[in-house]
């Protein structure tokens, strides 16, 4: 072997060497580049333990918010879940709904801090399904063990009735044909009624609690939203998939066609969030940004909100039930609040998650304020 053979085999012994006992051990081996302090979430854009989607909780009027989705009695939450709205119980301030799609019905009786799946035992007999996708809840508030579910299940829309308070259900009403949903249901406490709207452009009532049904009117549109004054049972908003509007000032004898006086503003047909307050205020959130009428839709003003008009979506729209000059609004993920009937704002702390998709105050606790997120 001459010399040149000889120092070729050395330095590659020697490169062998250095990675054998230098550069393996201090890759596999390493410790933490600096002391890892007990109770800190590695560096990232959300805490490591707070979801970015799901139902939030503020106790302090908007400044900071705590997840609200445990699920009693096991391990896991509904953050995943994609809900649809909020639905507080007419008689209990403390127990809420959460509608899901495709994830059923669930009910909070603690001001969400957990939460308990409300679903049939014999759900593959005509009653309400763990995984049926449910729009609306309509509690009688005289009897609040009567209640009404609108879901979609088994390709059908349908309205499922409990009289055990969510113990078991019945079905009272399907769809005539398959693809088409029961997206809404009230129930008129004057009447003692229970009206639907169907995505086949149904307005229906029944006075037996679901056993016979009355057609009111058969709309050209498909109707997804149903909206009741509380000061005014016989003033009602039906919406349409397209944005419009109708309203009824006499439980649907007569009907007007209200969008012509919110169309004038670009973008307000789309991505509509409707909200009606206990004075019976409706307000509009949508592409052009917040609007509010007083006079039952017949004129819209957009009140002074901290947003361009046209920038961004207003996604959803609250105020308190017994203070309807507290107002909340969502523009994306940002979230601002009026004490004063709209006039001025303040900036609130958002929930986690990329978009805010619903908002609901507490009924009678002015400090609490629930949100819905997504992070799509």
């Amino acid at each position: 072997m001459n010399n040149r053979t000889t120092v070729i085999v050395f330095l590659a012994i020697f490169a062998v060497g250095i990675v054998l006992f230098v550069v393996l051990p201090f890759i596999f081996f390493r410790g933490p580049s600096e002391p890892e302090e007990p109770g800190v979430p590695p560096p990232s854009g959300e805490p490591a333990d707070v979801p970015t989607q799901g139902v939030f909780r503020s106790d302090n009027g908007g400044r900071t918010w705590d997840p609200a989705d445990a699920i009693e009695g096991r391990i896991g939450s509904i953050a995943g879940f994609r809900i649809r709205r909020l639905i507080p119980h007419p008689t209990d301030p403390d127990t809420l709904f959460a509608a899901t799609e495709s994830n059923g019905l669930w009910e909070s009786r603690s001001r969400g801090a957990l939460w308990a799946q409300i679903a049939d035992d014999e759900s593959m007999d005509g009653g309400l399904a763990p995984m049926a996708d449910v729009l609306s809840v309509a509690i009688n508030p005289d009897d609040p063990r009567e209640w009404y579910v609108a879901a979609y299940q088994d390709r059908r829309g349908r309205l499922f009735r409990s009289l055990d308070d969510g113990n078991s259900f019945t079905e009272v009403y399907r769809t005539p044909s398959e693809r088409f949903g029961v997206f809404d249901a009230y129930y008129d406490s004057d009447t003692r009624a229970v009206w639907i709207i169907t995505g086949q452009g149904g307005l229906l009532e029944s006075r037996d609690r679901g056993e016979t049904w009355r057609v009111v009117r058969w709309f050209a549109d498909g109707l997804i939203r149903m909206l009741v004054s509380p000061r005014n049972e016989a003033v009602r908003f039906l919406v349409t998939p397209e944005g419009r509007v109708f309203r009824t000032e006499d439980r649907g004898a007569s009907w007007v066609d209200i969008t012509p006086n919110f169309r004038q503003f670009s973008g307000a047909t789309a991505q509509q969030a409707w909200f009606i307050d206990s004075d019976g205020n409706l307000y509009l959130g949508s592409a052009y940004g917040l609007l509010r009428s007083r006079d039952h839709g017949d004129t819209f003003t957009a009140p002074p909100l901290i947003v361009p008009p046209e920038s961004l979506p207003v996604r959803a729209v609250a105020a308190h039930p017994a203070e309807p000059f507290r107002v909340a609004a969502a523009a994306a993920n940002q979230l601002y609040r009026s004490d004063d009937d709209g006039l001025s704002w303040s900036i609130l702390i958002s929930p986690p998650g990329s978009s805010i998709t619903d908002l609901l105050f507490h009924p009678t606790d002015r400090s609490v304020i629930f949100a819905i997120t997504t992070s799509r």
